[in-house]
């Protein structure tokens, strides 16, 4: 759950800084991303924005899908351990 939070922090920070990072380094307009002629005139505004956009949809998705893990493991656990506890109440009785 702590890693799961920490890759979403990263992708906030990552979406927070976003503007700034293709406006610098980056092609800047996204319109222009798929036209070939960006990547003829800067190959490597190009490669930025793009390994920017894989980082943020990873950070994103492995974030949720850490933390979705967690809960229902979570969720297991303590369903198993009401259950035993059940369990033993019943048979004291």
């Amino acid at each position: 759950m702590r890693f799961g939070t920490r890759i979403g922090i990263a992708g906030v920070v990552l979406i927070v800084l976003g503007p700034f990072i293709n406006r610098n380094f980056g092609i800047g307009d996204y319109s222009s991303f798929v036209l070939p002629t960006a990547w003829e005139s800067a190959p490597a505004a190009v490669l930025v924005s793009l390994i920017y956009l894989i980082l943020l949809v990873l950070c994103i998705l492995l974030s949720a899908a850490l933390i979705t893990t967690s809960l229902v493991i979570r969720h297991a656990d303590t369903g198993e351990e009401t259950t035993s506890t059940n369990g033993s109440a019943f048979r004291a009785h």
